[in-house]
């Protein structure tokens, strides 16, 4: 709870404000640096890749694959700011956007992958307590679920938007997980390296 006081109403993407406002979460420790994102709206779901596609899932304890494909290292920006998301079991893979689809794609070393691969953290459109991502190229453009699959869309500032948009950052399943109890509204977002 101490985390989400000091994160409400706070754009968490500013790569200004993590160092002085998080606690002390470092690299060095692997259980800080990586997370897994579960929906507001559909809470037994997370974000995971299938197939190198993006989806919303249910992940049971004994799916290790679902586990793995359910955690990502929360890197700094690929594209200067915010924060990039890379696959933990595809390393130098990243979630990205590509024709507003949300995919699982090898990084390249062209600009373009590295905004649709960057997105900012930002307080959650439906909920304080959770977050939503912005992408860094296309602003007011969030990361939202539909049909399960997820998608980079502009925002229409509906309701069921900021509640498809918005999620929240928990203990990486690959070391935590889903029957394991997290206490509501654990989140742990690693701050930049220093």
């Amino acid at each position: 709870m101490y985390l989400n006081s000091i994160l409400k109403g706070l754009i968490v993407g500013s790569a200004m404000s993590l160092p002085l406002l998080l606690p002390k979460l470092s690299y060095a420790q692997p259980a800080q640096q990586l997370s897994s994102f579960s929906s507001l709206n559909y809470p037994d779901r997370y974000i995971r890749h299938q197939s190198f596609l993006i989806y919303i899932a249910p992940i049971v304890a004994s799916d290790k694959l679902g586990r793995e494909d359910a955690t990502f290292r929360l890197i700094p920006g690929l594209a200067g700011r915010c924060r990039s998301f890379e696959s933990v079991n595809y390393p130098g893979h990243f979630l990205r956007h590509q024709n507003y689809r949300l995919k699982l794609t090898k990084q390249t070393d062209d600009q373009l992958f590295k905004e649709d691969a960057t997105f900012c953290i930002v307080p959650g459109l439906a909920n304080s307590e959770a977050y939503s991502f912005e992408s860094v190229n296309f602003p007011k453009h969030y990361i939202r679920h539909s049909n399960f699959e997820l998608w980079l869309v502009k925002s229409d500032e509906s309701r069921l938007f900021k509640q498809d948009a918005t999620f929240f950052i928990s203990r990486p399943l690959t070391m935590y997980p889903p029957s394991v109890p997290i206490d509501p509204g654990t989140n742990l977002i690693p701050a930049e390296p220093e």
